[in-house]
């Protein structure tokens, strides 16, 4: 039965249904080129947009066959007669590809054929449409350039179901499948067997089309069945509709930085691990010490009870040597005892647990300076605005500052009297008590030194002391959440300071 080149809508004018109205039609579209050929293939009209898109006037193509507009290799295997028999057959052909214009030049068209017949059901001709897609084909080529030339991420796009339908070079690369191999499959292959049991490639899917996008990191398999950890990011593709028609998915290997993660982790473990023994092992120590210096006060006071009872009553019995041997024995047992007292303090500074309350500076340094006792006039100078308040515990704030008034009046100088000067800086909500002495310094290679338990630089006939009260200092300011530290330069003193939370 014959097909009508165009139906005839019930509806138009006698007007429009003239041939000249449709001739008009045809010759008004300037971007695709329509004519028709005879049953052989000759150029039988020329439409404006032909002449534009292929360079022929219409007086130098009608009449000529329409292989002209071929390249050499498709006239190589009779390409343009192969698609007129197929479109005497079927009724059309459609087709993508590279056509030449007058002057040479090639473009890429897109062409659809169509037969034509009479109402005898004859072929009289072919009608053809040919569209210029070389810009966008060009366009596509750079995008599918690009997509191909990373070779560090692995780029495909999948249908609707999941199926692979791209395939680029960084792919290939991470999951070792040529495209030939893997375009076609469902993208579940690259999961571990436990995931795709638990439906997560359909979770990744179904997550990237309800919310639009997915990403994710977990274990994938490549085509060698070896593991790697991959970071995704999956986008669904829409048409102008919203349809869905797709998806894209973006896969990178993140093996290493995983592994580091992983290692970084274990380090982590291990040194908490060491942390906790050490805490452990240092808590075990201050019992025994604390159990060891409070057991040691009885037989110490004995000690100190007996040598004073000597002195008193037997001190003239005894010879001159007698008697520095029993001086002696009380300088050491009062030694003994300071240090005894000094790791009583320590220890029970770091086992205090009360609510840090509201202290008042001026209370504490007045509570350090009672335990002073006298002191020469102009040996102590105190710069506190009134009323100042820190958060911390008040007994301990005040053994605090005592030990660190005793460590400035006590390394003064040979031949100098000390001096130390108080004063206080507020920043930031923090309060900082700097105490300045004039002493003898502390070299910088020292300064860290100086804080940790019976740590000395001097000789004890130098200067005397336990070498735990700057210990006792520092613990006591871990325990109140505040800091501590020195400026120093040897020969110029040094300046202690300790810094608290503002009340």
């Amino acid at each position: 039965m014959a097909e009508p080149l165009l139906a005839k809508p019930a509806a138009l004018s006698a007007g429009l249904e003239s041939p000249d109205v449709f001739r008009r039609l045809v010759y008004s579209v300037s971007d695709y080129a329509i004519f028709l050929l005879d049953p052989k293939g000759n150029v039988a009209s020329w439409n404006p947009g032909a002449e534009k898109l292929k360079a022929y006037k219409a007086e130098e193509i009608i009449g000529k066959h329409f292989s002209v507009f071929y390249t050499p290799a498709a006239l190589a295997i009779d390409r343009p007669n192969y698609e007129l028999r197929v479109a005497a057959e079927t009724g059309h052909f459609e087709d993508e590809g590279w056509r030449v214009r007058k002057d040479g030049s090639r473009f890429w068209s897109s062409i659809v054929i169509t037969r034509v017949l009479d109402d005898g059901g004859r072929i009289i001709g072919f009608g053809q449409i040919t569209r210029d897609l070389t810009e966008l084909r060009e366009s596509d080529l750079r995008y599918r350039l690009l997509i191909e030339g990373v070779a560090d991420y692995a780029i495909f796009s999948m249908d609707s179901h999941g199926n692979i339908t791209s395939w680029n070079t960084g792919a290939e690369r991470i999951k070792g499948y040529k495209p030939e191999e893997i375009v076609g499959k469902h993208f579940s292959t690259f999961y571990t067997e436990e995931d795709r049991k638990a439906g997560l490639p359909e979770h990744v899917l179904r997550t990237a089309e309800q919310t639009g996008h997915f990403t994710g990191e977990g274990w994938r398999v490549r085509k060698n069945g070896s593991r790697f950890w991959a970071s995704v990011v999956v986008t669904p593709l829409r048409d102008e509709e919203g349809n869905l028609c797709g998806f894209s998915k973006v896969t990178r290997d993140m093996s290493d930085r995983k592994a580091l993660l992983d290692q970084l982790q274990q380090h982590a473990h291990e040194l908490e691990l060491r942390v906790r023994e050490r805490d452990e092992s240092n808590a075990e120590l201050e019992a025994f010490a604390y159990s060891v210096s409070h057991d040691l006060r009885a037989p110490l006071r004995a000690i100190s009870g007996f040598a004073e009872a000597l002195h008193d009553e037997y001190r003239d019995r005894l010879d001159e040597v007698g008697r520095d041997y029993l001086n002696e024995v009380t300088s050491a047992a009062g030694r003994l005892n300071t240090l005894v007292q000094d790791l009583l303090e320590y220890g029970r500074v770091g086992r205090i647990n009360m609510p840090l309350a509201s202290v008042s500076v001026e209370t504490a340094i007045n509570g350090a300076r009672r335990q002073l006792g006298e002191l020469p006039p102009g040996t102590l100078s105190v710069a506190v605005p009134a009323g100042l308040q820190v958060r911390g515990y008040p007994q301990v704030l005040a053994q605090v500052i005592f030990n660190l008034l005793a460590n400035g009046l006590k390394f003064h100088k040979p031949h100098a009297a000390p001096k130390v000067d108080i004063s206080v800086e507020t920043r930031n909500g923090m309060v900082r008590l700097n105490i300045r002495d004039n002493g003898i310094g502390i070299a910088p290679e020292h300064q860290e030194r100086i804080w940790n338990v019976f740590e000395r630089l001097h000789d004890r006939e130098s200067y005397v002391g336990t070498g735990i009260g700057l210990a006792i200092v520092k613990r006591a300011m871990s325990r109140m959440n505040g800091s501590c530290g020195v400026d120093s330069k040897p020969g110029e003193g040094s300046t202690f300071w300790i810094e608290l939370p503002c009340a």
